[in-house]
């Protein structure tokens, strides 16, 4: 299965597919194992997060973790990625790009499951389950959005200074 994330990923020297992570997952499903999926938001960058989120639910949607926890990419000094975006080899998504992106992926993902995303990276602490609180979380997200503009979401970023 060649996807748009797999693009992704291999920019991201991630090392492996989406098909290799749902032959692997499945096995732990099949053996009754629990396990907690990541969806780390702002991977794709600016323009991708829409397809990042759908691509990456998508996949999910065929797998049953028992929570999928989410999180928010934050480049940090002297990275390989950082470096990328100083050379315009990366842009790195706008903060409301990227509560789009996550509003997007909790839309998507039809799988009965537990979802939290109160990492340090969310300017917003997220916890429900998913079906029943899909609407509640993407409203949650809409206040976030409604309330504070790029510029506050942004200063919220420029304080994270360690994970």
């Amino acid at each position: 299965m060649e996807s748009g994330d797999d693009k992704l990923l291999d920019r991201m020297n991630k090392g492996y597919h989406a098909d290799l992570v749902i032959k692997q997952c499945k096995k732990m499903d099949e053996a009754g194992m629990p396990w907690i999926a990541n969806f780390l938001g702002g991977l794709g960058g600016h323009d991708w997060g829409l397809s990042h989120a759908r691509e990456t639910a998508k996949m999910y949607n065929q797998l049953k973790p028992a929570m999928v926890y989410a999180s928010e990419l934050t480049l940090f000094p002297d990275t390989p990625l950082s470096r990328d975006v100083a050379m315009g080899k990366f842009a790195e998504a706008t903060e409301t790009e990227r509560i789009a992106e996550m509003q997007e992926f909790i839309r998507c993902l039809d799988i009965p499951t537990i979802f939290r995303a109160e990492h340090v990276t969310m300017p917003i602490r997220l916890n429900g389950r998913l079906p029943e609180d899909k609407k509640a979380l993407i409203a949650q997200l809409q206040r976030l959005l409604d309330d504070n503009g790029e510029e506050v979401l942004q200063r919220y970023r420029s304080r994270v200074n360690s994970l």
